[in-house]
């Protein structure tokens, strides 16, 4: 058997049985069950125990999880949601703010201007997913601030996305072209697959659903899935985060009369592979960052919370939301998760920042997530915690 067949089978189970403990623990506390997994990572990880790695089979199986995660979360999505001005207005305030913070930390670190300018960009994008999954466990995805803050994040990672081109071009030569051609694409990609998908898929996947109910009714399951794989593709290939895509999928097949198959069958999926998700958050986090860069952890986490809180609360606040959901958008939006260390992996890549700015962002996802996964369970206080 290839080794990395070992290695998947044994860190899926290892970090199934750990997830079991974590589940049972936050269940007892009445706490986020995404702290407690992100908490058993870090005690597999290297930090500690050591009985598992951030590895290609792991990182593999954790996208996976997160393609779950924001597929489902975009089945109980309205597209008149995603598409109005308030979610691009928030979206586009909580995208650039972060990514000028976070660049002007790297001056004060005294970085050079590339440099800087990719941590800021490591900063712009939210991992939503984190969120969403808290969201439907207190069982309110689909109140307005919840289904502003899915929208506004699909603005945000397209200005992510315009930040990363922006960043990776300095190193090998600037160029308005390739920037244009990537705002097109993502935008193209975004517009096409959520306003014309909602008017094709729903149709089709009906239609597909009536002819084969009766004696191949799990096919239609594996049709959603496949769509939503799909489109996590597309988006992938063009240079968005695949969950974009994903969601976007489920937001387009919500309006279809059998996706009900799909939230039967997908719960069960997101179950083992959003598990993992949490968990590899967990696992890619170095403590050792925590004494070699302390002071850009603080700062960068700093940033990081403030520009999204201020920046999407502000503009939630114009856009017309009370104070308290203003704040709740805010802090919703904050959650860099997976998405910031990815980016600053391929950073890492390309020489732009070293292996202790890359632990140091790896570690202000994770504070970030926690952070903002207490703050919007207490947010939300006034709803009885819906645990499914």
């Amino acid at each position: 058997m290839a080794l990395i067949e070992q290695t998947i089978m044994y860190s899926i189970g290892l970090i199934l049985i750990f997830a079991i403990v974590a589940y049972f623990i936050s269940h007892k506390l009445k706490q986020p069950s995404q702290i407690w997994l992100i908490l058993s990572g870090i005690l597999l990880g290297p930090s500690l125990l050591g009985w598992i790695s951030y590895n290609e089979g792991v990182s593999a199986l954790a996208r996976i999880g997160s393609v779950f995660l924001l597929f489902m979360a975009g089945l109980h999505t309205d597209i008149r949601e995603i598409y109005n001005r308030k979610a691009f207005f928030v979206g586009a305030v909580g995208g650039v703010l972060p990514f000028i913070g976070g660049t002007l930390v790297g001056f004060l670190f005294g970085l050079d201007f590339i440099h800087a300018v990719f941590i800021g960009a490591t900063l712009v994008a939210t991992c939503i997913g984190m969120t969403a999954a808290l969201l439907r466990e207190i069982g309110v995805i689909s109140t307005p601030t919840a289904r502003l803050m899915l929208g506004a994040a699909v603005v945000d990672d397209i200005v992510g996305l315009l930040a990363l081109s922006f960043a990776s071009s300095l190193a090998v030569g600037f160029s308005f072209a390739n920037l244009g051609l990537t705002l097109i694409a993502a935008v193209g990609f975004v517009t096409i697959g959520g306003l014309a998908g909602s008017k094709v898929l729903p149709h089709i996947f009906d239609r597909f659903d009536r002819s084969l109910r009766v004696k191949l009714p799990q096919l239609t399951f594996m049709l959603g899935i496949g769509i939503a794989f799909s489109f996590a593709f597309v988006a992938n290939f063009i240079g968005l985060e695949a969950i974009i895509g994903a969601f976007i999928a489920g937001v387009a097949l919500s309006r279809s009369l059998a996706t009900k198959f799909l939230h039967q069958g997908g719960e069960f999926l997101e179950a083992i592979f959003a598990t993992v998700f949490f968990v590899a958050i967990g696992v890619a986090v170095e403590l050792s960052a925590l004494w070699t860069v302390p002071l850009l952890i603080i700062a960068l986490s700093s940033v990081a919370i403030l520009t999204k809180f201020a920046g999407c609360g502000w503009a939630a606040k114009r856009c017309g939301f009370n104070k308290k959901d203003s704040a709740i958008i805010g802090i919703g939006m904050s959650p860099r998760g997976e998405v910031a260390f990815i980016i600053a992996l391929h950073g890492l890549a390309l020489g732009l920042i070293s292996q202790e700015i890359y632990s140091a962002i790896v570690f202000v996802s994770f504070i970030t997530t926690v952070i903002a996964l207490f703050a919007l369970q207490k947010l939300y206080s006034d709803r009885p915690l819906k645990r499914k």
